[in-house]
C-alpha cells in the first residue's frame, strides 16, 4: 500500500478529532436546517405544482421584500452582538453579555418598526409601478410580518449562540418548521392554493416559534425594570452609538472597537443585502414571472448547501470572536479551511447531480431549472469553501475593508445582470452570484494573507 495513504487517513482523523466540539455544534445547528430543507423540498414541490410558474414567481418577489425587511432591521447588529457577547462570556463577564443583548434587542425593535412601516407604504409602488403585477401589494404587506417576527426572535438566537447552547435553538426552530409545514399540508389537502394561503401558513410557524424563543431566555437579556423594552425618543440617538458597557478589544491594533465594528458592519450588511436581492429584483423588472418561477425552483436545489453554510457560520462566529490572540486566530483559520474543503468537495457532487431531477420533482414545466440549479448550487459550494476566510477575517480587522469589497461585488453583480439578463435570461443572475463569490474571496484572501504575514514578521 502506498505509504502516503495511511498518513493521509491519520491526518484526516486528527483533523476531525481536534475539531470534535465544533463538528458537534455544526451538526446540532444542521438538524433544524435539515428538517427545514426536507420540509422545504416538499413545500416547494407542492407550491410549484399548486401555484404554477407565474404565482410561484410572484411568491419569490414577496419573499424577497420580506427578506429585505429582515436584513434592514438588523444592519449588522446581530453579528456585532454575537461577537461581543461571546467575548464577554469567554471573559466571564455575564453583566457585559446581558448589556449587549439588551442593546441589540432595543435597536432591532426600533429598526424593525421604521423598516416595516416604510416598506408597507412602498409596497403599492413596487407592485404597481416597478413589477406591474396586480394584487401583489397586499401580499407584500402581509409578508412583512415575517421581518417583525425575526426581529423579535433575534436576541434569543444571539443569547444561545453566545453561550454555545445550540440545542435550544434546534428545539424551537424545528417546531417553527413543522408548524409551517403542517399549514402547507393543510393548504394542499384542501386544494386552496394561493400566494396568500402559503404566506399565512408560513407566518403561523414563525410567529409561534418567536413566542417560544422569547420565553426561553432570561428577562434581563431583553430588558431590566428600569430600562423597559423601548427607550424614550431623546435616548434613541445615544442608543444607536452602542451600549455603555462593552468588552474591550484583545488586540487594539487589529480588533476594531465595538462602536467602530458596528458602524462598518452596518454598511457591509446593506451592500450585501443589495447583492443577494439583485437577481430576483432585476428579473422582476426585466424578465417575466415565468422566468422568475423557473429561477425560484432552481434555487431550491441549493437549500441543503445553504443549511450547511449557515450551520458552519453560526458555529464558527462565536468561536472566532472569542480568540484571544492572532496566533489562535491563524490556527483556527487553517483548521476550519481544511474542514470546509472536505465539505465543499462532497457538496460539488450533490450540486451536479441533484438538479437533474428538476422535472421529476417540480413537473415538466420546470425542465429549464436543471442547469440553473447546478450553477446556483455550485455558488454555495464555493461559499462553503471560503466561509472561514470571511468569518475569521473579522479578527484581523477586516471589518474596516469588507464594505468596499462588498461594493466591488455589487458593481459586478449589477453589471452582469443588466448586460446579460436580456440576452441569456436567468442564467445571467446565477453566473453573477458565482462572480460575486470569486471576487470576494480573491480580494479578501489576498488582504488577509498580507496581514498574517505582517503579524508573523
Amino acid at each position: 500500500m502506498n505509504p502516503l495513504f495511511p498518513e493521509a487517513l491519520e491526518a484526516l482523523k486528527s483533523l476531525f478529532l481536534g475539531s470534535k466540539r465544533g463538528i458537534r455544534d455544526v451538526i446540532m445547528l444542521m438538524i433544524p436546517q435539515v428538517v427545514a430543507v426536507l420540509a422545504g423540498i416538499v413545500t416547494s414541490v407542492l407550491a410549484a405544482r399548486g401555484l404554477g410558474p407565474d404565482d410561484f414567481g410572484a411568491y419569490a418577489l414577496v419573499m424577497s421584500v420580506a427578506g429585505i425587511a429582515t436584513v434592514l432591521s438588523d444592519l449588522g447588529i446581530g453579528q456585532t452582538a454575537v461577537r461581543y457577547a461571546s467575548r464577554a462570556v469567554s471573559q466571564h463577564d455575564i453583566g457585559g453579555q446581558l448589556t449587549i443583548l439588551r442593546w441589540a434587542f432595543r435597536v432591532r425593535l426600533i429598526l424593525s418598526l421604521f423598516v416595516t412601516v416604510g416598506l408597507f407604504l412602498a409596497a403599492p409602488l413596487l407592485a404597481d409601478r416597478v413589477w406591474k403585477i396586480d394584487g401583489l401589494a397586499p401580499l407584500i404587506q402581509l409578508g412583512l410580518l415575517g421581518g417583525v417576527f425575526n426581529a423579535l426572535a433575534s436576541v434569543p438566537n444571539i443569547y444561545f449562540q453566545s453561550i454555545k447552547r445550540f440545542d435550544r435553538n434546534t428545539i424551537v426552530t424545528v417546531g417553527q418548521t413543522l408548524i409551517s409545514f403542517a399549514g402547507i399540508c393543510i393548504v394542499a389537502w384542501l386544494s386552496i392554493w394561493s400566494v396568500r394561503a402559503v404566506l399565512v401558513a408560513t407566518l403561523a410557524g414563525v410567529g409561534v416559534g418567536t413566542v417560544a424563543f422569547l420565553l426561553m431566555v432570561p428577562r434581563t437579556a431583553l430588558a431590566t425594570g428600569t430600562e423597559g423594552f423601548l427607550p424614550s425618543a431623546r435616548r434613541i440617538r445615544s442608543l444607536l452609538h452602542g451600549p455603555v458597557q462593552m468588552i474591550a478589544p484583545t488586540e487594539p491594533g487589529v480588533e476594531a472597537a465595538p462602536g467602530v465594528f458596528a458602524g462598518f458592519n452596518l454598511v457591509s450588511m446593506v451592500v450585501v443585502m443589495m447583492v443577494t436581492r439583485a437577481d430576483v429584483w432585476l428579473m422582476g423588472l426585466m424578465l417575466t414571472k415565468h422566468d422568475l418561477g423557473i429561477y425560484n425552483a432552481a434555487s431550491r436545489f441549493a437549500m441543503p448547501l445553504t443549511i450547511i453554510l449557515n450551520a458552519i457560520n453560526a458555529a464558527l462566529w462565536p468561536r472566532a470572536s472569542a480568540t484571544k490572540s492572532s496566533g489562535e486566530t491563524i490556527a483556527m483559520l487553517s483548521q476550519t479551511f481544511r474542514l470546509s474543503a472536505i465539505v465543499a468537495l462532497c457538496g460539488a457532487v450533490y450540486a451536479l447531480v441533484a438538479p437533474l431531477f428538476a422535472s421529476v420533482l417540480f413537473g415538466q414545466a420546470y425542465a429549464e431549472s436543471v442547469t440553473l440549479g447546478q450553477v446556483l448550487s455550485l455558488r454555495y459550494v464555493l461559499a462553503i469553501l471560503i466561509c472561514p476566510i470571511g468569518v475569521i477575517g473579522y479578527s484581523f480587522g477586516m471589518v474596516r475593508v469588507y464594505w468596499w469589497i462588498n461594493l466591488v461585488q455589487l458593481a459586478a453583480v449589477l453589471t452582469i445582470n443588466i448586460v446579460f439578463l436580456p440576452r441569456i435570461g436567468p442564467m445571467a443572475s446565477a453566473l453573477a452570484l458565482i462572480a460575486n463569490e470569486i471576487i470576494g474571496v480573491t480580494i479578501a484572501g489576498a488582504l488577509i494573507m498580507k496581514r498574517i504575514h505582517r503579524l508573523r514578521t
